[in-house]
């Protein structure tokens, strides 16, 4: 496993890593309760659906964009990692996340921290991540998710 760079712990890359775990562990329960449902299958769905969309908000507005401006991420692999966001919502909303879906989720969030969280971590300044909170803070408050308030980053890991 690549933790070298320790990208995985650091401010915002580390709640981006936390939000992707916690992904993942609901991914795994819809997936597996696919197409039978029941309580277990609704409430990891329920709890997945909204915190996808705020994950996604918070990469499509602060990580790719910053990555971008630093030309560690190419138009073309922006385009399609806000595709897989797109698609991961719509086969969710219609109740067709199985495995396969899952292990495309995976593949997506692998591609994120073996590639762009260690990009990041050598790529951005001061500005940068100062940049990334902003955005961070932008998104909990566009959805209303639970955060901190204070100085710059004092929210990071705040959890939804």
């Amino acid at each position: 496993m690549c933790d070298h760079c320790g990208c995985r712990e650091f401010g915002r890359l580390g709640e981006l890593h936390r939000d992707h775990q916690r992904i993942l562990e609901l991914a795994w329960t819809v997936a597996e309760g696919h197409p039978s449902g029941g309580e277990e299958w609704e409430a990891a769905r329920a709890e997945l659906v909204p915190l996808l969309r705020l994950h996604a908000e918070k990469e499509e507005t602060g990580l790719y964009p910053l990555l971008t401006a630093a030309g560690d991420l190419e138009s073309d692999q922006l385009d399609s990692l806000e595709e897989q966001h797109r698609d991961v919502h719509v086969v969710i909303g219609n109740a067709a996340f199985d495995r396969r879906e899952y292990y495309t989720l995976a593949a997506h969030i692998d591609e994120e921290e073996y590639e762009l969280f260690p990009a990041a971590m050598y790529a951005f300044d001061d500005d940068d991540w100062d940049a990334l909170d902003r955005a961070h803070h932008a998104a909990f408050h566009r959805f209303g998710a639970p955060h901190e308030h204070g100085p710059a980053g004092s929210d990071q890991g705040a959890r939804t």
